[in-house]
């Protein structure tokens, strides 16, 4: 029968932590290969490494998935596109993307190819699903800050079009929407871009948060905690979620071990029904000990509303797990007896504990010996002289435990033999009986070749010869015997034939993943040109006007107010007013992610501003690069993306030109390169290009609020609508907050890296393209 169980998806940044991923059970890795790939600072893998983990896993029925998933420019498209048919001829299962430029690209070219689309590429919206689906997508990561009611929505429609999804299980989270966050890429030197696989992780570092003046808040105010769904493991699977994802293509062999072995355990608990509370605690403890932040886990969103214990506290690292306290400490003998609770574990030698007094670490050692007691550990390697310092009462954390597994534990594909004989001749099949490799089959045979007679021997020593495949990638779980084995054979050819059959089932699976491309013929491209010079229009946007009405002042053409402020009905009818008596238009600016009960807000929001306005409600700016056109047309709206649409290089831009009627290039892109896009004749002149010519833009989008905290019913945004933000040492907050009333979400603004000029704008002017010259006021 074949596997439907979920995936349990692991990472590795290596092939030693491939090889040890599929041992202790994942049913998948996802690893990345040269510069393009979120995690390029892993040490990641060379050809050979790939070619020989991807043998691995499938002879063990696990699969491999091939990290893609940053943004690449025009120069590198050639590069990725090799890259990705390169990796599916050495075999992968699918490709992880997140430059829709890219997996446009890929699929036009190598239609055979299947994509997954990244977390990165945050599709958060039902409308873009069947977009994925005609562009070769079959699975999709969603973003993490979806509910379990929200993911089964969403499996259901990405079921509709064929499509399977995987939501994020555990480890690190980002405080961002992901793809959303410019802090890494904008923030001091400007150079680790968290798009381009390089995030220097400023949301771990301390900041102060301010208003007029007056600090608030000071510390680790954007870090999360890790991520743990143990909790939640039957929802979704009966959400029909299709993979579990483990986060650690940074972390060391342990680290993945554990994580797969203790998820492993879970979801073979869940689908033995044997999962119980006393399993669940077992590996919660597990998993504390392997790595968390600030003592505890994070399920994020999963239940549908927002944790206020969310963020790590000023445990950013690793926090262990708390497992005793000091009873005696004897510097002479070197020992430090610690009380001990029966149901955790006890520390093997090598393990690093760390000595804590009212949360602050006194000192952390290995354990070199330990002597177990009834109700007592007696732990050496700690040096007298810190033992001195030790007192009685003092916490005792457990910050790692190593995880092994026995070679008869390990994964394997399962098959069945069937044994048969015809006179002086043996026969033997292997069939794989379940997983990826199902129905897959070797026989072979071995004859007698001298006169020599030998004792039949008993089935069950045929059984016990046959079934020794431990140094194989194979279990064996089932013999049959076509008829009694009358014959004697020696057990020796019982082993040849064992062997043998081995070695052809190994070279029929190999044989199964082989591949071969005919690139999809294209027609060569051609220079467009446009004669005719473009023409440039205004729009002044502000992220905050509910206390600045009177201050908006006439003189664009177009102005940008988010639905937040939109939906206060005494600011739509002023700022409507305010847009009649200037000859202006609007355009509403959306989140670039929001949750399904504001869907009710912004159709409501829309109909009034249609009313008031009319034909004056000119666009809609968003995220949503691969929505069908249906929902703007219905208001007479232009579709603008956002710089949440990551247009990254020209395939991006004119596949958003299919959903969009204009768009900005990225922040990241400089000027010089923006414009170099538009020189070489590849960008759709019927697109308009909005460009930041001065103010802040958007570095971090986050369903969390660093003002609230998550409390509830904090209402500090009704009296404050903008908050400073900066880093701890810095007098001068030099970030602004801006909380969200309605969704409780934020969005911190910041200097763009890049802003654009006059003679910018009109050198795209004068190429033929239409721009919107865009001005931020906070």
């Amino acid at each position: 029968m074949k596997n439907s169980r979920i995936e349990l998806l692991a990472p590795a940044g290596n092939l030693k932590i491939l090889k040890a991923a599929v041992d202790h059970g994942a049913d998948a890795v996802y690893l990345g290969i040269g510069a393009y790939n979120a995690r390029i600072n892993a040490e990641n893998f060379t050809a050979e490494d790939l070619a020989e983990g991807i043998k691995y896993a499938h002879l063990r029925s696990s699969k491999i998935y091939l990290t893609l998933n940053t943004l690449v420019n025009d120069y590198e498209m050639d590069e990725a596109l090799k890259l990705a048919c390169d990796a599916y001829l050495y075999g992968v299962d699918g490709i992880i993307i997140q430059d829709i430029g890219l997996a446009s690209a890929i699929h036009e070219k190598y239609p055979d190819i299947t994509l997954n689309a990244s977390t990165q590429m945050n599709v958060f919206s039902e409308d873009e699903f069947k977009r994925l689906s005609d562009m070769g997508f079959k699975r999709i990561v969603l973003p993490r800050e979806l509910s379990v009611d929200e993911i089964s929505r969403r499996t259901n429609i990405a079921k509709r079009y064929g499509m399977t999804t995987e939501v994020f299980a555990h480890g690190a989270v980002c405080v961002c929407y992901s793809g959303l966050c410019l802090f890494s890429a904008m923030n001091k030197g400007g150079t680790r871009s968290g798009n381009r696989g390089l995030c220097a992780q400023p949301c771990r570092q301390e900041y102060k948060l301010s208003n007029d003046g007056l600090v608030l808040n000071e510390g680790h105010l954007l870090s999360p905690k890790d991520r743990d769904v143990i909790d939640y493991i039957s929802g979704l699977i009966a959400a029909g979620v299709s993979s579990l994802k483990l986060e650690g293509r940074m972390r060391d062999v342990n680290y993945v071990s554990s994580a797969v072995s203790s998820y492993r355990r879970i979801l073979d608990a869940y689908y033995d029904g044997t999962l119980d509370k006393d399993i669940i605690d077992s590996v919660k403890r597990d998993l504390l000990i392997n790595f968390n932040r600030g003592g505890s886990f994070t399920s994020q969103y999963l239940s549908g509303s927002k944790p206020d214990d969310f963020l790590s506290g000023e445990y950013v690292g690793k926090f262990g797990l708390q497992i005793g306290k000091i009873k005696t400490m004897d510097p002479k003998k070197g020992t430090v007896t610690i009380t001990r609770n029966p149901d955790y574990p006890v520390p093997s030698k090598g393990d690093f504990l760390s000595v804590r007094s009212r949360n602050k670490e006194i000192t952390s050692f290995p354990v070199g010996k330990i002597h177990e007691g009834s109700d007592f550990l007696a732990i050496k390697g700690l040096h007298p002289d810190m033992i001195k310092k030790t007192e009685r009462g003092m916490e005792i954390y457990l910050m790692g435990h190593k995880t092994e597994i026995d070679k008869k534990d390990k994964k394997r594909t399962h098959i069945d033999l069937s044994v048969d004989s015809e006179g002086r001749c043996l026969k033997l099949n292997a069939m794989v009986n379940s997983g990826m490799n199902y129905g897959l089959f070797a026989e072979t045979s071995l004859s007698l070749d001298s006169g020599e007679d030998f004792i039949p021997l008993t089935e069950e020593r045929i059984r016990e010869q046959l079934s020794k495949t431990l140094d194989t990638p194979f279990a064996v779980d089932n013999i049959y015997f076509v008829k009694k084995i009358d014959q004697g054979f020696p057990v020796s050819m019982i082993n040849d034939l064992r062997r043998k059959v081995i070695d052809l089932l190994i070279e029929e699976i190999d044989n199964s993943y082989k591949r071969a491309v005919n690139p999809k013929f294209q027609i060569p491209g051609f220079t467009e040109t446009n004669s005719e010079p473009g023409r440039d229009l205004t729009m002044h946007i502000y992220p905050e006007a509910r206390t600045m009405v009177s201050s908006i002042s006439p003189g664009a053409d177009i102005y940008g107010f988010t639905i937040y402020d939109l939906a206060n009905k005494k600011f739509r009818e002023e700022i409507s007013r305010f847009l009649i008596e200037n000859d202006a238009l609007l355009c509403a600016v959306l989140p670039d992610l929001y949750h399904d009960r504001m869907k009710k807000i912004i159709t409501n929001v829309f109909d009034d501003l249609k009313s008031l306005l009319g034909d004056r409600f000119y666009a809609c700016l968003d995220s949503k690069t691969l929505n069908s056109r249906e929902f703007y047309e219905g208001y007479g709206l232009k579709h603008f993306v956002s710089g949440g649409g990551n247009l990254y290089n020209s395939d991006s831009v004119n596949v958003s030109a299919d959903s969009a009627d204009g768009g900005f290039i990225s922040y990241e892109l400089s000027q010089s390169e923006a414009v170099e896009m538009f020189n070489d004749g590849k960008l759709p002149y019927d697109y308009t290009y909005l460009i930041q010519v001065s103010g802040m833009i958007p570095w971090m989008q986050s369903d969390f609020c660093p003002v609230g905290q998550n409390r509830k019913h904090c209402s500090k945004c009704s009296s404050a609508p903008v908050f400073e933000f900066g880093s701890k040492e810095n007098a001068n907050a030099d970030l602004k907050i801006i909380p969200r009333n309605i969704d409780c979400s934020s969005v911190i603004y910041g200097p763009a890296k890049y802003l654009y000029d006059d003679e910018d704008v009109s050198r795209i002017n004068d190429l033929g393209y239409n721009t919107i010259s865009c001005f931020t006021f906070i």
